[in-house]
């Protein structure tokens, strides 16, 4: 065995022991790592116990009715442009427990804030007042619909300041908490993946290492 070939040998180990090194850190560490925060994530959600509704028919349910949860769905995937896998949205397990059931509620929530009426109070002194193309003149008490976010209405103005009332901590207080297990949930998934490709990608190095061993391993130099 020549010098060339005993290095290539060695380099081939020394690869081979390098991907599995790395196949270790993904299989033993990173998968198992977000296994069990994604499991710890699930027994929360088992805790708080939320579930969707379905009707006899399968079809999720906002209320009663299948409409309302449509309405929903529209909010979700078209103003916000949320991409919903609805294999996740499963009759025979309503429990809110992936992304797209906890973005589901977010919107749920923020939906029938925004569809609430609120009864706003206009002094003579702040009028007249136009909004939302209505011209208000008589002072008085109005039932005016919120429409918009809490971030987006305008405390200084005399009608949204009053509007922003319908955003009530308990609201704004879930939103936060599914916010968090969105993130949270889409962190673990990320985790898995980034795990197992991390450890896919060590177990590819190592058996390169160890074909570039084995190719070597028996090399004998041609006889003039």
């Amino acid at each position: 065995m020549d010098k060339k070939n005993k290095l290539m040998r060695t380099l081939g180990g020394l690869i081979a022991a390098g991907g599995l090194m790395v196949a270790g850190v993904g299989f033993g560490y990173g998968v198992p790592a977000a296994v069990n925060g994604l499991e710890s994530a699930q027994a929360l959600y088992a805790a708080q116990g939320v579930n969707l509704s379905y009707n006899a028919e399968g079809e999720l349910v906002d209320r009663g009715a299948a409409e309302g949860a449509q309405n929903i769905m529209n909010l979700l995937e078209g103003e916000w442009d949320y991409p919903v896998n609805y294999k996740n949205f499963d009759p025979e397990d309503p429990l809110v427990n992936t992304r797209d059931e906890l973005m589901y509620q977010f919107a749920t929530i923020s939906y029938h804030v925004m569809h609430t009426e609120v009864a706003v109070t206009l002094a003579e002194d702040q009028l007249p007042l136009e909004y939302r193309g209505e011209t208000y003149t008589e002072p008085g008490e109005y039932m005016i619909a919120v429409e918009k976010s809490y971030a987006q209405l305008d405390r200084t103005h005399p009608i949204e300041s009053q509007l922003r009332a319908a955003w009530s901590p308990q609201a704004l207080g879930l939103l936060s908490s599914l916010s968090a297990g969105h993130a949270n949930q889409a962190a673990g998934e990320l985790a898995l993946a980034a795990g197992a490709g991390v450890g896919g990608l060590g177990l590819l190095v190592a058996a390169g290492g160890a074909g570039m061993y084995l190719a070597n391993k028996d090399y004998k130099p041609k006889k003039e």
